[in-house]
């Protein structure tokens, strides 16, 4: 057994002239939530894609709870508890909150759409639905329109619908994207509430929010590793500082 839930080695692609990863490699422990932060162009959304499969590396290797899956298809990777949410919202707007949620369910114990519009009837989803709306703080909005929601009710629906099933794993892609900052504040809360259930890959800008949540930091810069550490650490770090924070 390994204490670590991923661990990447010596990732390397690139397209064309450009270099997204260079021999870039970093684990991430069971448990904790694991930023990921860089500039703009640091080759981060190309790591999240190799990490869940979107995207193929040119070398290196992605094992994930003891089995490699670098070269699986991400629907494989889903399949071992690998889940993952995306910088736009992958919601369906004309459903309601309840609707989303339950095909998510629906999805993930293993039924197809057929009789979709009856959903909220299948008896997974009358054992299941409630819990999983619960989680995320939508119960109360379980029969809205989901496209009428904020933007941050947005992402606690897409986070909500990604945990179903309890994965190993949860990568959230610039969550905080778009967000103001009473909607930053209420998604943080619920990111370090679900830390109990799974392991967070958290890829975000929004420099508080990571040293507020982060366990542990990741610091890429064109493609590369330049540092890793717990918040402090990061914080002190003359190289950090200078390549990405700023001086001050």
């Amino acid at each position: 057994m390994t204490d670590y839930i991923l661990d990447v080695k010596n990732l390397f692609k690139s397209f064309g002239a450009i270099k997204a990863s260079r021999d870039l490699s970093f684990k991430i422990k069971k448990g904790d939530i694991h930023a990921v932060i860089g500039p703009n162009g640091a080759g981060k959304t190309t790591l999240v894609n190799q990490i869940s499969g979107d995207i193929r590396p040119d070398s290196g290797s992605i094992v994930f709870d003891g089995i490699e899956i670098s070269q699986m298809a991400s629907y494989q990777r889903a399949a071992l508890g690998l889940a993952r949410s995306f910088q736009i919202t992958s919601i369906f707007e004309n459903l309601s909150v309840a609707e989303n949620m339950a095909l998510s369910i629906i999805a993930h114990n293993g039924h197809n759409y057929r009789f979709w519009r009856n959903c909220l009837k299948t008896p997974i989803v009358i054992k299941e639905l409630p819990a999983a709306l619960g989680r995320v703080d939508l119960i109360e909005k379980s029969d809205h329109r989901a496209g009428l929601l904020s933007h941050g009710e947005k992402r606690q629906l897409e986070v909500g619908m990604a945990l179903i099933g309890s994965p190993k794993m949860l990568v959230l892609d610039e969550p905080m994207a778009g967000m103001g900052p009473g909607g930053a504040v209420e998604l943080s809360k619920l990111i370090r509430r679900i830390q109990g259930e799974t392991t967070i890959l958290l890829v975000e800008h929004d420099m508080e929010a990571v040293f507020a949540l982060a366990d542990y930091i990741t610091v890429i810069v064109y493609g590369e590793r330049i540092a890793g550490g717990p918040p402090d650490a990061i914080r002190r770090s003359v190289e950090v500082r200078s390549a990405y924070l700023g001086e001050e």
